[in-house]
């Protein structure tokens, strides 16, 4: 009986912290500052955006916490001069390593006050579905003297392996609108194959900076 009225106890507890708290839906546009692919070494991308979604409890006056889902377009792997000496030169184009998918846990402290300019913190982390889709980059070697292409072809297929999902940032309401700043990481593990069917594997994490506005539904 203890045992059954500690559990009757806790769903009680559990409801009312539930139908006191206020909920918040999130949706948000973002594009990122200074991507780049952690490989080694590290290779600037394009440009990257992500369209996001929360949902949030809001607990007591400060605190909240909840999840959220979001499309995260990473731009390509800008192209680069990969062998140069006095007479060719190898290119490789841009390539399209990974998108990502995050699902994540998400925890923010809003510093309420008495103005409709209410700043806040806020950290994420999950789990980051990473997609593939006929990625794979191609060469061109390049006579330096004349400009002509001595040969071309494609390069590597890549893979790209799920990973974690972290963010810290900050950011302002004003009203239901929102200005948000965080640094975000996409960690992945990648495969890749070269046209001689040649294998290799390294690390191919995504991090950048991402100025975002969105807006806020309360209920």
């Amino acid at each position: 009986r203890k045992t059954l009225k500690k559990y009757i106890l806790a769903l009680l507890v559990i409801g009312t912290v539930t139908v006191m708290a206020e909920s918040v839906v999130e949706v948000r546009v973002g594009g990122d500052i200074m991507p780049q692919f952690d490989t080694s070494p590290e290779k600037d991308a394009k440009f990257s955006y992500e369209l996001a979604g929360e949902y949030r409890y809001v607990f007591g006056k400060n605190v909240e916490l909840g999840g959220g889902l979001a499309y995260q377009k990473h731009g390509k792997l800008k192209s680069f001069t990969d062998v140069e000496d006095a007479n060719v030169k190898v290119e490789i184009s841009d390539t399209e390593l990974y998108d990502s998918i995050p699902l994540y846990l998400t925890a923010r402290y809003v510093f309420r006050n008495d103005t409709d300019f209410t700043p806040y913190i806020k950290a994420n982390l999950g789990y980051s579905f990473n997609i593939n889709s006929d990625n794979s980059n191609t060469y061109k070697t390049i006579d330096k003297n004349t400009g002509n292409v001595l040969d071309e072809g494609k390069l590597r297929d890549f893979n790209a392996k799920n990973g974690m999902y972290y963010a810290l940032g900050f950011g302002i309401e004003y009203k239901n609108i929102i200005a948000d700043f965080s640094y975000q990481v996409n960690t992945a593990d990648i495969d890749s194959t070269r046209y001689d069917g040649a294998t290799s594997s390294g690390n191919a994490d995504f991090s950048r900076m991402t100025l975002g506005v969105g807006y806020q539904f309360e209920f």
